[in-house]
């Protein structure tokens, strides 16, 4: 019983400075008068993120290792992120060159106007490159993959783990919403961060993610 009390605690605590925090970027945007559809875009993934937190928070050391673990590695991480966002835009450029017209999806978050810098414009870069990964590598990633190698038998592991990332990556596109085109460019990402959270942890996939977008945003 005082272990159940002790992680009924817990939980107790971490919503309650979820709350507060989420209120506390809530009212930051208010007070930079950002537009209704950053508003929404922003709190939604917070909200979002915040969810899948409390449920992996049984996981939180696995979380903290992740995050310890890829301290000296980071670097290496990023450059991976940036290799992968120039290789989505060559592919792009090949795919023009055949006369295939490759375009975000739908379901993509785009900054309205780079060159005008508002707040909005920086909540919404903050969203493609911090928020929307880190959303995506814990919904897809840390708890889809993350469950499947903790439930699937050892003989079948490698198995359910390679199905799995299959399956996880082409939700991953779809969730995009792209042109039929436009699906290799969000599906074999997607495979991609998922060998490196298999191999490296849920942070490194992050930092790939993100510094991939951030090479696609800038570009």
């Amino acid at each position: 019983m005082k272990i159940i009390a002790e992680r009924d605690i817990k939980y107790i605590k971490f919503t309650a400075w979820f709350f507060i925090l989420l209120a506390a970027l809530g009212l930051l945007l208010k007070a930079g008068q950002v537009k209704k559809e950053t508003f929404e875009l922003v709190i939604g993934q917070a909200a979002l993120l915040g969810v899948l937190l409390l449920i992996s928070l049984s996981r939180l050391n696995e979380l903290l290792g992740d995050c310890k673990k890829t301290t000296k590695t980071a670097p290496v991480f990023i450059m991976a992120g940036l290799l992968l966002g120039w290789s989505l835009q060559a592919y792009r450029e090949i795919a023009r060159q055949y006369g295939i017209i490759v375009t975000p999806g739908a379901g993509q978050v785009n900054v309205p106007n780079p060159g005008v810098i508002t707040i909005d414009t920086v909540m919404i870069i903050a969203s493609i490159i911090l928020l929307g990964p880190l959303l995506e590598e814990m919904l897809f990633r840390f708890i889809g993959l993350g469950l499947v190698r903790q439930l699937a038998r050892p003989g079948r592991r490698a198995w359910c783990l390679g199905a799995w990332a299959i399956i996880i990556s082409a939700l991953f596109a779809l969730l995009h919403d792209p042109e039929p085109a436009g699906f290799t460019a969000y599906f074999l990402p997607s495979l991609a961060y998922s060998l490196i959270y298999l191999r490296h942890g849920v942070v490194a996939s992050f930092i790939v993610h993100s510094a991939g977008n951030a090479w696609v945003l800038i570009s």
